[in-house]
């Protein structure tokens, strides 16, 4: 079982080294056929304005992106020839200044999705949707790589996040290539009991501890208890002390509303990442 279709979506300069680092890596791993894609964002123009919004503008706004998309399209290029991928190009237009459906659109036909994760500070607002939006609308695993450092290795040591929840499953099972491929598997739990109901959560991470020895995944198990921390906050604890290069879990157990305002473990691991996250939702 192995990834033969991977859309990595490169829309901003300074994330595309990350981002097909990553993307190139998996594909080469898995001898998959990598889409590379960019998205160019409608002009936001607002009924009151629109009077005022020459077509030089427009066409100004558009030249800007297709000019990044270009230099991002050189080194696409260079990366896949030089390490012999299946490669293809796209760009596409969105009919808003939100780009994330059209990526998800994209993104249907594919086993896996590479994306960046949101800068909140700094990130333009037409992909900050990218991540979660693609997570959500898709049903396809997202990969989201961090903004910031670099990427030495991913899915040689993974922490897979454990909560006995239909999305933790969805994530594990969707990740099986890249379990299967790995150094070190680790399932750990966070605050068993906190979804399911403690009996039932061990049950079903033993079961699944199982489940993936079949597959030849070398798995070991681990459960923290710290009631004082959020599950989010146990995982980051467990990635950094691990030395894990990839997390694998369930994306919006909780509703995305419900998320942002009351915060939840798939906000506090986006936020907060350190290391490449698979989700799925």
């Amino acid at each position: 079982m192995s990834y033969k279709t991977i859309l990595v979506n490169l829309n901003t300069e300074k994330y595309a080294k990350n981002l097909l680092q990553v993307a190139a890596t998996l594909a080469a791993k898995h001898e998959a056929h990598l889409i590379g894609l960019y998205v160019v964002p409608a002009v936001e123009v607002y009924p009151a304005v629109s009077m005022y919004v020459s077509s030089d503008v427009l066409a100004e706004h558009r030249n800007n992106y297709l000019g990044e998309a270009k230099r991002i399209e050189e080194l696409f290029n260079k990366k896949t020839s030089s390490e012999a991928i299946s490669a293809e190009w796209r760009v596409a237009d969105s009919p808003s200044s939100n780009i994330a459906a059209t990526v998800s659109n994209h993104a249907l036909t594919s086993d896996l999705v590479v994306v960046s994760q949101a800068d909140e500070q700094a990130d333009d607002l037409a992909i900050r949707d990218v991540p979660w939006q693609t997570m959500l609308e898709t049903g396809r695993p997202v990969l989201i790589v961090p903004y910031s450092g670099g990427i030495k290795s991913v899915g040689e040591h993974i922490l897979v996040g454990w909560n006995g929840t239909r999305e933790a499953t969805r994530a594990t099972f969707d990740a099986l290539p890249l379990l299967t491929a790995a150094k070190e598997v680790h399932i750990h739990w966070a605050n068993p009991g906190s979804a399911q109901g403690d009996d039932k959560t061990t049950i079903l991470g033993a079961e699944l501890a199982s489940t993936l020895a079949r597959h030849d995944v070398n798995v070991e198990t681990k459960t923290s208890r710290n009631p004082e921390l959020a599950d989010g906050d146990v995982l980051l604890s467990y990635v950094a002390q691990s030395g894990s290069d990839l997390l694998v879990m369930g994306g919006y157990g909780h509703s995305r509303a419900r998320e942002m305002i009351f915060g939840g473990a798939t906000r506090q691991i986006l936020d907060h990442m350190t290391i490449p996250v698979l989700m799925s939702h």
